[in-house]
């Protein structure tokens, strides 16, 4: 998809916030299962980042095919966000500069929790009252 909206940052936009950037140059698979969670759950109330997309991550990762994760996580936010990009671009980037496709894919979801929280389906309403 070419014709999709921006990104919210930039690629090599990576290293702020500070924490994040340290979380992802070293605790990669905690960053990557942070994503996955505020993906499921943009509050973060019941936040796990040693979930199964973390442990997908490192094992895949110590077989020198962490690109394969990051690729996927990255298509699955471009198509649910309408964001401009392909899927060779996903491959790229994630097989040269893993921790910039860590961040700038934490930093995405992170902008648009907000979308994520009013697209979280049916939400019951509030008390009724009678007037007496």
């Amino acid at each position: 998809m070419s014709g999709g909206s921006e990104w919210s940052a930039g690629f090599w936009d990576c290293c702020s916030p500070c924490g994040t950037c340290f979380l992802g140059c070293c605790c990669a698979c905690c960053l990557h299962g942070r994503t996955s969670s505020r993906l499921k759950d943009p509050s973060l109330k019941n936040d796990s980042m040693m979930n199964g997309s973390c442990c997908v991550y490192f094992l895949v990762g110590w077989c020198g095919f962490h690109f394969i994760p990051l690729m996927m996580k990255r298509g699955q936010i471009r198509e649910k966000f309408g964001l401009e990009g392909s899927g060779c671009g996903d491959c790229m980037r994630a097989c040269c500069c893993p921790c910039c496709t860590l961040m700038q894919n934490e930093k995405e979801v992170e902008s648009r929790a907000g979308l994520l929280q009013s697209s979280a389906g049916y939400q019951a309403p509030g008390g009724m009252e009678y007037k007496k």
